[in-house]
């Protein structure tokens, strides 16, 4: 009824079945006629769309009442769209068992104690800032990724991808045999990776190894689950959001570094530019 008089509203022809076969107890007020309800009426319905297609209900749309995590989910015109159809878009890995364990269950025991926990004090955040003295022997413009060394299970691992995209901490095969650790150590995980060049793999296993980033007096050691993979790989380690995250890590792929609070101040590790080329 809000829209009846718009001139660019173009309305059905009369109805061509029998008034007799019609619901009488319904009334269409875009027919203006019985049979079905407006409501009901799906040549309506694509009326509105086109409608709204053309920007005239601005009016309307614009007061969406759902919360703002649910409206920022909204596709805007154009996003995805490609003159190449394509079959499926994979931009990174998932699956593993991050956020709650292995199994549904764990998953939603997880979600559900994390929807009870209070939040951290913002006292206990520390700031973390990136400026000019951090582009100090940076090459750019660039587009290189954040690659760096660490100290895994005492020895030095290079080439090693900070990715926070990735929804787990992985391990190549390859590394995980020159550390000579014993396969007897893999627990074996049921939930696959996908994102390994649109594969879903099954991992070998997953192992707890001892990780230190940083030097000196400011860094940071915490025993980590990784997921190793026997496939091809041109990192060692990919470190994603479940370390990321734990250590409190802010990532500058700009400034090729890493900052992360510490007991005695802010570690940083810095990327190695040729490696990521």
């Amino acid at each position: 009824m809000e829209i009846k008089d718009m001139k660019e509203l173009k309305w059905p022809s009369r109805m061509k079945s029998s008034p007799d076969t019609r619901d009488r107890s319904k009334y269409c007020e875009f027919y203006q006629d019985h049979g079905h309800t407006t409501e009901d009426y799906q040549a309506l319905q694509r009326e509105v769309e086109v409608l709204i297609k053309r920007g005239l209900l601005r009016n309307y749309i614009d007061h969406d009442k759902r919360p703002r995590n649910h409206r920022d989910n909204r596709k805007e015109p154009g996003v995805g769209s490609s003159a190449q159809p394509t079959a499926g878009t994979i931009n990174i890995i998932i699956g593993g068992i991050a956020s709650g364990g292995d199994t549904n269950s764990g998953r939603k025991q997880h979600a559900r104690r994390h929807a009870h926990t209070p939040k951290e004090s913002h006292d206990e955040v520390k700031d973390i800032t990136f400026g000019a003295n951090d582009l100090e022997g940076v090459s750019y413009p660039h587009d290189d990724a954040l690659v760096v060394s660490a100290i895994v299970a005492n020895f030095e691992v290079k080439r090693i991808l900070i990715d926070n995209g990735s929804a787990a901490n992985i391990l190549s095969q390859e590394a995980f045999a020159k550390m000579g650790i014993s396969p007897k150590q893999l627990k074996t995980v049921k939930t696959p990776l996908q994102g390994f060049g649109g594969r879903v793999i099954i991992t070998e296993g997953i192992v707890e190894l001892p990780l230190t980033l940083g030097s000196d007096n400011v860094q940071v050691t915490e025993i980590t689950p990784f997921q190793v993979v026997n496939t091809y790989m041109a990192y060692n380690i990919i470190l994603g959001r479940p370390l990321l995250n734990k250590i409190q890590a802010i990532v500058s792929t700009f400034h090729l570094a890493m900052k992360f609070p510490t007991g005695h101040g802010i570690g940083v590790v810095r990327g190695d530019q040729a490696a990521s080329k």
